[in-house]
């Protein structure tokens, strides 16, 4: 079967939801979580070939990404852990100088998981948010939690802290604000999924010895779950990785993946930072 993803047959499906502005359909948001090679060390794994796997990003991967962006005029939310912020501060320093968001991803890679305490999970979110406060000069108020994996009390430390949106969860195809103590609060979560975070694809490495997807593969399960979301009228996240989405072959599948959705009538190719905001003043927390 053949399923046709042309802007003129998606566009002839009624849409499910219409909650953008006028003129808008469905949103796209690009966005990049610097791991560097913390996710590995964060596992223990340590062998140096394996960690720089990591290390391609601040030499050749967000340059890339960097003048990707700019060509296409997108501004969009780096996460990035504390200690690669200051590991590798030049590489931030960029992405601040073209006016990209840095959001917080942990210290060092922590997953909800790793946590035994409250107190500890507190402590180290607070780590994190001193580190990227220091280098940027905000506190960071986006989250992306690594491993998408949350502990029972990372939605109150998120509130506590004084967080505006997190990134993590796979439960719609629009904003939603999360539910805490049985009320909604005003913490705000931007839907991501497996289907679209690049690792899921392209993520090899000698303990993780998974079939590397080409290119066209990917480009193809790309445009189907974008022209499904844009069918819906939902938000669709790519959520991706410097390491893997940097590679020089997938900057080029990238551009082709920008120019497909750049073809489709009423698209908003958003920062998280503007989705947020709005989303915020057109439906407020109750």
């Amino acid at each position: 079967m053949t399923i046709a993803l042309d802007p003129a047959s998606v566009a002839s499906v009624t849409p499910t939801a219409s909650p953008w502005p006028k003129g808008t359909r469905a949103v796209c948001l690009l966005t990049y979580d610097v791991d560097v090679d913390e996710s590995f060390m964060a596992r223990k794994m340590l062998e140096p070939i394996m960690l720089s796997i990591g290390q391609f990003e601040p030499t050749v991967a967000v340059p890339g990404i960097l003048q990707m962006l700019r060509d296409y005029g997108i501004k969009t939310t780096f996460f990035v852990p504390g200690s690669v912020a200051k590991r590798f501060t030049p590489m931030v320093d960029a992405m601040l100088k073209d006016g990209h968001e840095i959001g917080h991803h942990g210290y060092h890679h922590e997953a909800g998981t790793f946590f035994t305490s409250r107190q500890q999970e507190l402590d180290t979110f607070a780590r994190g948010i001193e580190a990227l406060e220091k280098i940027t000069g905000k506190k960071p108020v986006g989250y992306r939690s690594p491993m998408w994996e949350f502990s029972s009390n990372t939605v109150s430390v998120l509130e506590e802290l004084g967080f505006s949106y997190t990134s993590d969860r796979m439960d719609d195809l629009l904003p939603k604000y999360h539910v805490l103590g049985g009320r909604q609060s005003g913490l705000l979560d931007l839907p991501v999924h497996w289907v679209l975070d690049d690792m899921a694809h392209f993520n090899y490495h000698s303990q993780m010895k998974v079939r590397i997807r080409s290119c066209e593969e990917v480009l193809q399960i790309y445009k189907e779950e974008f022209a499904g979301i844009y069918a819906y009228g939902g938000m669709f996240m790519l959520t991706m990785h410097p390491q893997a989405s940097g590679r020089p072959s997938r900057l080029l599948m990238m551009r082709a993946f920008l120019e497909y959705v750049k073809s489709f009538p009423g698209v908003w190719i958003a920062s998280p930072s503007e989705l947020v905001a709005y989303w915020k003043k057109a439906y407020p927390p109750a």
